[in-house]
């Protein structure tokens, strides 16, 4: 993005509603909009929901761009479309025919399921079984499957969720810290609550370019393509995602590059799938859908360093629901 193009952009920003609007704040949303999408800090290594200490880093916390727009009012939705736009300029067309074709039937599916009542009050509860390796002195060591309960609120991430794993019970309240760094509410698509996951956009081009936006200074490593899969996989891995949203999901990620394929597999605990990956850096991610009902049931990750694709991640989901408060069990 060029300068002249930002200064076009923050043209369109509504005059502060406040009078005594930090001055550096109004100075980081008017003299360069991308500074709402810098690196804020690297959330995988304190999250448990999102990072292990023996899973390879995949997303780094960023200011979040949905609650700019809800907080603070100063990003409106015409200027995040906008620049959403300019950010995805150019992007080749999506992924291959056979993976267009798997995600398209997937989003059909999704569609097809009928949307849950939810009390704000509620927790989303996700258990699975997972497996991830560990690295030492570069030789990599997996660990066995082991059971993991979590329990997300579905409304206000400082309310208290529980993560329990090999033993351990942890808590997961988001807590308020300095100038906004963590704010209660719906949380951002770094740690979405279900009710935001209800107010993304249904449409999934809209919903990409929102993608493209919020991780647009996020593309060293793996591109702004690998950053948008690897945030909708964020999205999709432990959380109960409304019918609506989980289909434009998957639509977005039809129209990503280098999104292929795989066929027939099975996920970490042997349940007959078929699968779609995309290869971001030294990593190849691959999503699985059940054969028969075609509902998201794990993921699997290969380290491609070698030139020979090993296994270092394996997750098989075995059960969600929603229920009263975080350690209830359906």
């Amino acid at each position: 993005m060029t300068d002249s193009q930002i200064s076009d952009l923050t043209k369109l920003l509504p005059a502060p509603p406040a009078p005594d609007l930090p001055a550096d704040r109004e100075r980081v949303l008017r003299d360069h909009l991308l500074t709402e999408f810098r690196l804020a800090r690297d959330a995988s290594a304190s999250d448990p929901r999102r990072g292990r200490v023996a899973r390879p880093a995949r997303r780094r916390g960023r200011r979040p761009l949905l609650a700019a727009v809800g907080a603070g009012g100063f990003l409106t939705v015409a200027l995040v479309t906008a620049l959403a736009l300019v950010l995805s300029a150019g992007q080749p067309a999506g992924a291959s025919p056979a993976a267009v074709q798997l995600l398209a039937k997937v989003a059909d599916a999704a569609a097809r399921q009928p949307a849950p009542r939810v009390s704000d009050s509620e927790f989303m509860y996700i258990r699975s079984e997972v497996a991830f390796a560990s690295y030492t002195n570069s030789t990599m060591t997996m660990a066995p499957l082991h059971e993991r309960q979590i329990w997300l609120p579905v409304a206000n991430i400082c309310d208290s969720g529980l993560l329990i794993e090999d033993g351990s019970r942890t808590s997961l309240a988001s807590t308020p810290v300095g100038s906004g760094a963590v704010s209660c509410g719906r949380g951002n698509l770094n740690g979405p609550t279900y009710r935001l996951l209800q107010s993304l956009p249904a449409d999934p081009r809209a919903l990409l370019n929102l993608i493209y936006a919020q991780t647009g200074d996020e593309g060293q490593a793996i591109g702004h393509d690998g950053e948008a899969f690897v945030t909708i996989g964020d999205l999709i891995r432990e959380a109960i995602v409304p019918p609506r949203t989980a289909a434009a999901l998957y639509r977005a990620a039809a129209l990503i590059p280098g999104v292929t394929f795989i066929g027939r597999v099975t996920n970490a605990t042997g349940r007959p799938g078929i699968a779609i990956a995309r290869t971001n850096g030294q990593i190849r991610q691959e999503w699985i859908f059940d054969q028969a009902t075609l509902q998201f049931v794990g993921e699997r990750d290969y380290d491609m360093s070698t030139g020979t694709p090993v296994v270092n991640g394996d997750t098989a989901i075995v059960q969600r629901a929603f229920v009263s408060k975080a350690g209830q069990l359906p």
